[in-house]
Formats: C-alpha cells, sequence, structure tokens
C-alpha cells in the first residue's frame, strides 16, 4: 500500500495536482472517522439477470457500489442476457419464433413441400403461404390439417390460429391499351 501511495505522491507532485489528492484523503479520513467502511458484499449471477431494467440505486455505507474486481450489478452483462431481457419487455417473442420458423421451414415441413412452398408473412396469428403452382395450393390446402398440429408442436399452441394458402403470382397478358376479353391463360407453369 505504501508504494502505491508514493506513486500517486509522486504523481501528483510531477503534475501539480496535489490539492485534489489531499482533499480525496481528507474524505476519506472523514468517511472512516464516523464509520463507513466499505465492505464488498457478495453477488450473484441469477440475481443480476433479473435487475437488468431496474433504476440506478443509490449506495449506502457498506453497500457494494460496482467497483473493483468482484462482480456487481453494474458489470457488463452477457448478450444473451441482455437480448432475452430485451425480447421479453418488448413482447417481441412471437414474431421471433414465426421468424425462427420461417427460416426452419424445410426442417418443419420436410424438403419436398418447402421447395414448393414458401412462408410470405404472419400477421396477427395468420399464417399466409405462397404455393408455387395452383396443385401445390391445392395439395397445401389438402395438408392444412397436419400443418396446423406440426406448427402448434414448434411454436406452441394458440400461436398461428389461421393458415392461409395462396397461389402463384400469375402473369400478365395484357399489353397495350386494347386488350381482347376472355379467361386467358389456363395453367401456371407449375
Amino acid at each position: 500500500m505504501d508504494r502505491i501511495a508514493q506513486a500517486k505522491r509522486a504523481a501528483a507532485e510531477k503534475y501539480g495536482d496535489e490539492l485534489p489528492l489531499e482533499a480525496l484523503e481528507r474524505a476519506r479520513l472523514m468517511a472512516e472517522a464516523q464509520g463507513w467502511v466499505r465492505v464488498r458484499m457478495a453477488a450473484r449471477i441469477e440475481r443480476e439477470a433479473e435487475q437488468i431494467g431496474e433504476d440506478v440505486v443509490v449506495p449506502i455505507p457498506g453497500q457494494d457500489v460496482g467497483s473493483g474486481s468482484r462482480p456487481s450489478k453494474r458489470d457488463p452483462k452477457p448478450l444473451g442476457i441482455v437480448f432475452d431481457h430485451l425480447v421479453k419487455t418488448r413482447g417481441w417473442g412471437t414474431q421471433l419464433e414465426i421468424g425462427s420458423m420461417a427460416a426452419r421451414w424445410p426442417d418443419i415441413v420436410g424438403e419436398a413441400i418447402a421447395n414448393n412452398c414458401q412462408v410470405e408473412s404472419f400477421e396477427d396469428g395468420v399464417l399466409t403461404l405462397r404455393a408455387g403452382s395452383t396443385s401445390w395450393q391445392t395439395q397445401m390446402r389438402a395438408l392444412s390439417a397436419f400443418l396446423d398440429k406440426r406448427l402448434e408442436e414448434e411454436l406452441g399452441p394458440g400461436v398461428v390460429k389461421e393458415i392461409v394458402v395462396g397461389g402463384p403470382f400469375a402473369r400478365s397478358w395484357k399489353h397495350g391499351r386494347y386488350s381482347v376479353p376472355g379467361r386467358g391463360p389456363r395453367d401456371t407453369y407449375g
């Protein structure tokens, strides 16, 4: 401790900062005379994870204020804990589950269905799928009970309330100002 004090004195004398150093030393002596001794309390990482969003605590004498080598609630948190807290407070859980479902779509429904039917959107419990052809659109409507059960297993009950299967985007055969009325093309090229 003497070497540290000597180093501080040498630095203060070299740079001319003796007055602040003396004021700090007087404040420490006054605090010690009044019984204010800094004592570290054990910190728990599990409790810290729950305290991410709490207000700043003004330390009282003997309370850990978070500086030093021991863990405290002011220490940086692991990114996973911070991210989980953010997702929970903002209510993003369902949207993240749907996003992960869209990313894992081939694993959930299989390669054959995933190659011919993609997730288009998910809003207010309605999952919209886009089929590659009208035959796959019909097939997906027939498989909707299987698909509903599979999504319930992956995401939980009640997340997907309705499944809407749309067909492929049809090409427009109308070019120019004039067109002949009629039924147009009959196939989706799928």
